[in-house]
């Protein structure tokens, strides 16, 4: 963790999460990426947001990727291929289809989600959904330097945790604490691997 050392400042690494809710640690007290950096003596910087799209976190990383520093390690937490995400300029704010769907319902933004889930929402979309988010990230990633792991959350460690359902899930889905603390547990030395590097 950062400190004071004899009055000087010492700025230790940070883990940066990016992610859906499950990153963000909805419905727990804590998150995977916390829990990790906690364990590494890291700092802990959160970029997620609740029900986020993939398109949207490579998209945040871009523009959020001068906060980390040349010793700090991303955690790309993937959302579900299937979600989208819409700039809604009367608030000038992202919004996403979850969100909009199940907390915001009559936004300014409904139609969008009604045209895309009828019209446009397929299998070629969820796949590119899939790859090229990760490969935007990659690819500025190894540009730049920057130490990164990706980690497919929804639905790849849901479904996971979901095997032991009273253990790892909260009410909604989420992982709960325990959930959480069993994600880094999955992720933890492939994280060594790349913190070490």
């Amino acid at each position: 963790m950062s400190c004071y050392f004899f009055g000087i400042y010492i700025s230790m690494p940070a883990i940066h999460q990016y992610g859906c809710s499950v990153s963000l640690g909805e419905e727990a007290n804590t998150c995977y990426g916390r829990i990790a950096a906690d364990h590494y003596g890291y700092d802990f910087v959160q970029h997620s947001e609740s029900s986020a799209s993939n398109p949207w976190i490579a998209l945040h990383f871009c523009e959020t990727q001068d906060q980390i520093k040349s010793d700090d390690v991303v955690l790309f937490g993937w959302s579900h291929p299937s979600r989208n995400s819409w700039y809604n300029i009367h608030q000038q704010c992202w919004e996403h289809l979850n969100y909009i769907q199940q907390k915001n319902k009559g936004a300014a933004l409904t139609q969008s989600v009604v045209d895309y889930v009828t019209n446009q929402h397929c299998e070629y979309l969820e796949d590119v959904h899939t790859w090229y988010p990760k490969q935007t990230v990659t690819d500025r990633c190894r540009l730049y330097n920057i130490k990164h792991m990706h980690i497919n959350c929804v639905p790849y460690m849901v479904d996971l945790l979901l095997e032991d359902k009273d253990q790892y899930i909260a009410d909604h889905l989420h992982p709960n604490d325990a959930g959480h603390n069993y994600i880094f547990h999955l992720i933890k030395n492939n994280l060594a691997a790349i913190i070490q590097q």
